[in-house]
C-alpha cells in the first residue's frame, strides 16, 4: 500500500539539521495531510509499508541483532528526511532553473539555470522511481523552506534577480552536498546511500559551476556577506582617517 512520509517528524530534524526540506497548498493544514502518519503512528500503523515497518520489523524479527527500536527509528527518521529533502530540494531547483532561463539578465545565469533544469529532472525522475519501488508517494510541490527560497526569487526585480539566484545557488548547493554526504555515509537503506552517492559527484559540480557565476553577477560578493562587510569596513576606516 502506498504511503507519503510523516512530515512533522521530517520536520523537526530538518530544523536542527538546518537542512533543505513537499506540498501541494500553500496553506498548512492542507499541507500537512500531504504527509499522512503523525509521530505517534510512524512505524507502527497497522497498515504502514516501505521504510518504516521495513526497519521495525528488521528489529522485532532479529532481537539477536542487540540493535534497539530507538535505534532503528533513528536510522529509519534520517532514511526519511533525506528522501523528503532531496525530493523537494530537487523540484526546487528544477523551478528555479525555469525562472533564472526567463528572468535571467545574464547569459551564464541563464545557461546555469538550464543545467539545474537537466540534471536535476534526471535525478528527480530517479528518485521518484526509487521511492515508488517502496511503495511511497512523494508529494508533488515544495516543502516550506524551499517555497519561501522560491517565492524570494520570484519577487527580486530584474536589477537583483540574478544576484539572488546565484546566491542561492551557491548556499542551497553547500547544504545539498553535506545532506548528500551524511546519507552516503550513514542512511540505513541501501537503495538511498547509492543514490545519494552516485548524486553526489553532479552536486559538486554544480556547486563548482556557481561560484564564478555568483562572483561575475555579484561583483564578487559572498554568499555570507563577508566581502560587502568587508567593503563598508573599509569604506568606514577610509573615511575616518580622512577625517
Amino acid at each position: 500500500m502506498k504511503h507519503t512520509m510523516p512530515l512533522f517528524a521530517a520536520a523537526i530534524l530538518l530544523t536542527g539539521a538546518a537542512c533543505n526540506t513537499y506540498t501541494a497548498s500553500t496553506d498548512p493544514d492542507n499541507f500537512g495531510t500531504g504527509y499522512g502518519l503523525s509521530n505517534e503512528q510512524v512505524g507502527t500503523h497497522p497498515g504502514s509499508t516501505g521504510l518504516a515497518e521495513a526497519h521495525n520489523d528488521a528489529t522485532l524479527d532479529n532481537p539477536a541483532t542487540g540493535v534497539s527500536s530507538d535505534s532503528m527509528a533513528a536510522n529509519q527518521d534520517q532514511d526519511q528526511l533525506f528522501l523528503m529533502t532531496a525530493a523537494s530540494g530537487g523540484l526546487m531547483e528544477v523551478q528555479a532553473g525555469k525562472l533564472a532561463t526567463t528572468r535571467g539578465q545574464d547569459p551564464s545565469v541563464k545557461q546555469f539555470g538550464q543545467r539545474m533544469i537537466t540534471d536535476h529532472t534526471k535525478a528527480n525522475t530517479e528518485l521518484k522511481a526509487l521511492a515508488a519501488k517502496k511503495g511511497i508517494t512523494l508529494p508533488p510541490t515544495l516543502m516550506p523552506e524551499h517555497k519561501q527560497h522560491l517565492d524570494m526569487l520570484s519577487q527580486q526585480g530584474n536589477d537583483e534577480f540574478d544576484r539572488m539566484y546565484m546566491q542561492h545557488m551557491v548556499e542551497d548547493h553547500d547544504k545539498d552536498i553535506k545532506l548528500f554526504e551524511q546519507e552516503a555515509a550513514n542512511g540505513k537503506d541501501p537503495d538511498l546511500k547509492a543514490f545519494a552517492a552516485k548524486t553526489l559527484p553532479v552536486l559538486r559540480e554544480h556547486r563548482k559551476l556557481a561560484q564564478p557565476v555568483f562572483e561575475k553577477v555579484g561583483r564578487g560578493g559572498s554568499p555570507d556577506g563577508a566581502t560587502a562587510s568587508g567593503a563598508a569596513a573599509s569604506g568606514t576606516a577610509k573615511k575616518a582617517g580622512a577625517e
